[in-house]
């Protein structure tokens, strides 16, 4: 086990690293938020990147997501290894081919960013609803928790398929996982040789279709032996649990990172556990171990290998102490008994019944969390534990909404907090396409790298893309970072758009005693006067540290035009404390020189005299003892708007869309129409005049 070098890497990277080492053949066709998988795919061939064998991968995108399962499908049955990347609709698409590769025994690998379905609307954000549509397929399936975990498990099912011959989706959760920024330990191409037994690979080549080896496959079969035919894959399905044991258990040897088909995390004499897969286990880790030092006894189970349910290995992951157990599912399934995995773990229970390990038999309850990248955080979590704790705890409840019509949710403590005071929480507001998203980036890369602190990114963007509001989530400390949620008490909050006060409290997240850095047309004798009164008695009963800079001024006369991004990313090092100020000035131009270098010296100057300039016109503003506004926070809606407009409409334009109960939604998805003309959000810099 050699010694390496952490990486700054996002989710989807961190699986198409390791898939397209891996892969002959890669059939690729986008869709959000799997896209980014593809996109490295074809750069890596388009820069001549080799596969562990030496060869260039054939990377093809195709016509359609049916089209990259065909081609993948036909890819197999040739002999050539391959993978596609895929989510949601996409995912469905390649149904009819996935049940195909599964019935042929045919080693495969699929990488799914996990997202919600279209039901009464569409939605691009990330849940279970698409993997769990693809139970009945015969695919094993293999859920990973962390950008580290994805980089991981990539590898545990690209060889654990070759192994046993089951096709393999490996899922990680859309945006909160494939979008998060995280700093990891890499798996090198030694260690990825290591782990691959080349007679697998002759076995795969010798069972491809060739004239050399004639046989024929895709028959039609009738009822006299296709019942026969379906259960002699049996002994197949039965052995992939032992097989991924043994492929994670050689990994642990090579890396020193263990993982089990069930990985039990907290006391070891737990009562209450809570058993999930996917994102929801990092913050649920937090929160147990935050209750156990305070003398609770509460456990986590992870599940790893969902598909084939392993019931044993389940069981014997267990304490015997448990007394009630919570199964969280990322999906709803409308009309069934409960969904997915609590029905798994029921069943599991029910049929060894009699040789459970537990002193007394445990309650089981299920429950509904996170869909469609709904926040789920340590205080819901504790939530869940506290209703554990009754003696007939709520089945079938939901958690992070208000079920005000068949009262399903849970109540929560949304005040509880497991964020760890040594890591720096910074958030920032941009607007879409003015390069915050990068600048900060770059910022995680130059703290990640140049520093042994860990580091974490997450990027929220308004689905109207550009320009609308992004809100980066950056977090830094001397641990490691397991907070997959937002950001709610920040030390650093910057506002790159002066617009986005009027009309929301950009300090409403700031911790007492943050540092609050706004890009301002007015001066820091100037400013306090145009701030809106809520901000202002915000900022003064949290005794907010407060900076100004004229960003979009220095960007123009600095050449920059409306890039404001390098201009506030100096601000941010030179006042947050994350890096001494000449250190970090220096790394800001070491990484501007790496980004931009190759556009010519002329681009790489105005960036070092953009970050020369924004710390020249960087000011202090010292806050006066009282507020002094005479007006306040625009509604995001006209007053005169209809009632659903304003009580509804209005509260999402305002971005407190997460308050309203299930009662305020129509629930066929149903809207009026002519709504736009109530939100104007006026968020431009400059309002253009027709010259005619």
């Amino acid at each position: 086990m050699s010694e390496q070098k952490m990486v700054i890497l996002d989710g989807n990277e961190a699986a198409a690293s390791v898939a397209y080492r891996l892969s002959e053949v890669v059939a690729i066709y986008p869709i959000t938020p799997s896209s980014p998988m593809a996109e490295w795919a074809d750069q890596w061939r388009s820069e001549g990147k080799k596969n562990i064998w030496g060869a260039l991968p054939v990377v093809e995108e195709l016509q359609s997501e049916g089209g990259a399962a065909g081609a993948l499908h036909g890819a197999l049955q040739a002999g050539a290894f391959g993978t596609t990347f895929t989510a949601s609709q996409g995912l469905l698409l390649m149904i009819p081919n996935m049940f195909k590769i599964a019935g042929e025994l045919t080693p495969a690998t699929m990488h799914v960013t996990a997202r919600t379905l279209a039901t009464h609307a569409l939605s691009i954000f990330g849940d279970h609803s698409d993997v769990m549509a693809c139970r009945s397929t015969g695919w094993a399936m293999l859920a990973s928790n962390s950008v580290q975990e994805v980089h991981d498990l990539a590898l545990v099912a690209q060889i654990a398929t070759l192994e046993s011959r089951i096709p393999f989706i490996h899922f990680f959760d859309g945006f909160r996982t494939s979008h998060e920024v995280g700093k990891i330990l890499p798996i090198s191409d030694e260690t990825i040789r290591a782990m691959v037994d080349d007679k697998y690979i002759i076995a795969f080549r010798q069972n491809a279709l060739t004239p050399d080896r004639p046989i024929i496959r895709g028959t039609a079969q009738n009822p006299d032996v296709f019942f026969q035919a379906r259960e002699a894959c049996n002994p197949f399905h039965a052995a992939v649990p032992g097989i991924v044991q043994q492929v994670m258990d050689r990994f642990a040897a090579q890396t020193g990172r263990a993982y089990h088909l069930f990985d039990y995390y907290g006391a070891p004499d737990a009562e209450r556990v809570i058993v999930l897969m996917g994102s929801g286990a990092e913050a649920a880790e937090e929160a147990v171990d935050l209750l156990n030092k305070q003398g609770e006894k509460l456990g986590l189970l992870k599940v790893r290998l969902y598909r084939p349910f392993d019931a044993s290995a389940f069981l014997a992951a267990l304490p015997s102490t448990v007394k009630s157990m919570a199964i969280l599912d990322r999906c709803k399934e409308p009309g069934a008994s409960g969904e997915p995995l609590y029905q798994d773990i029921v069943i599991a229970l029910a049929e060894n019944s009699a040789s459970l390990p537990f002193a007394v038999k445990p309650t089981v309850v299920g429950g509904r969390y996170g869909l469609s990248s709904k926040e789920f955080t340590p205080a819901m979590v504790k939530g869940i534990f506290d209703e554990l704790a009754k003696p007939e705890p709520k089945n079938h409840f939901t958690i992070g909404i208000d079920d005000d019509v068949t009262h399903t949710s849970l109540a929560y403590d949304p005040n509880f907090s497991t964020e760890d005071p040594k890591t720096v929480r910074a958030l920032f507001y941009g607007l879409g396409s003015d390069g915050t998203v990068g600048a900060n980036k770059n910022s995680i890369k130059i703290i990640g790298s140049e520093t042994p602190n860990f580091a974490q990114g997450y990027f929220v963007y308004d689905s109207k893309k550009s320009g609308s509001m992004t809100t980066s989530h950056l977090r830094f400390g001397p641990n490691p970072i397991r907070s997959s949620y937002l950001i709610t008490r920040a030390s650093f909050v910057a506002c790159h758009n002066f617009s986005f006060l009027e009309k929301m409290n950009v300090v409403e997240a700031a911790m007492p005693g943050a540092v609050f850095l706004l890009n301002s047309p007015y001066s820091a004798a100037e400013v306090w006067d145009h701030l809106p009164r809520t901000t202002q008695q915000e900022m003064l009963a949290k005794k907010i540290e407060f900076y100004v800079i004229d960003g979009n001024t220095v960007a123009r006369e600095t050449g920059m035009g409306t890039r404001i991004n390098t201009i506030m990313q100096a601000c941010f090092f030179a006042i947050s404390g994350v890096l001494p100020r000449e250190e970090a000035i220096d790394q800001i131009k070491k990484a501007i020189k790496k980004t931009y270098g190759k556009r010519g010296d002329a681009v790489v100057a105005k960036n070092f005299a953009a970050v020369d300039e924004a710390l020249a016109h960087l000011e202090k503003v010292e806050l006066p003892a009282a507020s002094t506004s005479e007006f306040d926070l625009i509604p995001s809606i006209s007053g005169s708007a209809p009632e659903f407009v304003r009580n509804v409409l209005g509260q999402i334009a305002a971005g407190h869309g997460d308050l309203l109960p299930v009662s305020a939604i129509p629930a066929g998805g149903a809207f009026p129409t002519g709504t736009a003309q109530w939100e104007k959000r006026n968020i431009a810099q400059f309002i253009p005049v027709w010259d005619k």
